[in-house]
């Protein structure tokens, strides 16, 4: 009897939630939690992703070949609003997504990964996915003779890109978390960005709300407080992945506990 005890306490102990950190996977473990996890995003935000950068690839191309000064110009506006806001609206859905919807339990039993290390993988491949396209509208807008600024580094592009793209997710993982919902977390993701396109008269000539505006680029590629504006953005969002992390963390703690 207690031969038999002990043997169903340790089947059910190799059956409880463990995040294993400290150990590396193989390869073939690796390319299965690829699949796995490409499987259960949802194909239609990516589709939509590729078709509308498509879209304004090609209203680009229209404005080009215009050989209209206006034209220029204004394809010069839509390539920045693509690198800042455009980016910053797929990746709030695609953070929103990364959680809310997902059973525990299939995470349990999928993977022995963490809590954590799951949301890593995704953000990884969901961000991976978006980098995709804005590379190459990026490449293929600068080799028509399109300039985001004039003194413009591969730095300056980089945060052209990326403080829009990692705020706006960080605040969509956050919200989703937050309200247990995916289309709320997708509201509190694009709402910064709405309120800045929608006051942009009103704030503009207030210096101090300069560092939180997200299509800065837009509006003031030159301007002096640019770099501060960018820092203050990845500041943010920084702060918002720490929020995000203890957050997980504590559910990973949880989910332990209740195994």
């Amino acid at each position: 009897m207690n031969s038999r005890d002990s043997t169903l306490t340790r089947a059910i102990s190799t059956l409880e939630y463990r995040s294993l950190w400290g150990r590396r996977p193989p390869l073939r473990e690796i390319a299965l939690l690829m699949y796995y996890h490409l499987r259960l995003l949802k194909w239609w935000p990516f589709l939509l992703m590729f078709l509308s950068f498509l879209g304004l690839g090609a209203l680009l191309w229209y404005q080009l070949h215009l050989n209209d000064t206006q034209a220029i110009s204004s394809a010069t506006a839509l390539s920045r609003f693509v690198m800042e806001s455009v980016a910053g609206f797929f990746a709030g859905m695609f953070a929103s997504a990364l959680i809310v919807g997902d059973p525990l339990l299939e995470i349990m039993i999928v993977t022995r990964s963490g809590l954590y290390k799951i949301i890593c993988w995704r953000a990884v491949l969901s961000l991976f996915m978006l980098l995709l396209p804005s590379a190459v509208f990026l490449a293929w807008s600068l080799g028509n003779g399109l300039h985001y600024a004039q003194q413009e580094s591969l730095l300056f592009l980089m945060c052209v890109w990326l403080a829009p793209v990692l705020l706006m997710a960080m605040i969509g993982l956050l919200g989703s978390l937050f309200t247990h919902n995916t289309a709320l977390g997708f509201v509190a993701s694009i709402l910064p960005l709405a309120l800045a396109l929608a006051f942009y008269p009103f704030l503009l000539p207030h210096k101090r709300a300069h560092s939180f505006f997200i299509p800065y680029t837009s509006w003031g590629p030159d301007a002096i407080d640019w770099w501060n504006n960018r820092l203050t953005l990845l500041g943010i969002a920084l702060l918002l992945a720490a929020c995000n992390w203890w957050w997980l963390h504590h559910e990973e703690l949880l989910l332990g506990n209740a195994s």
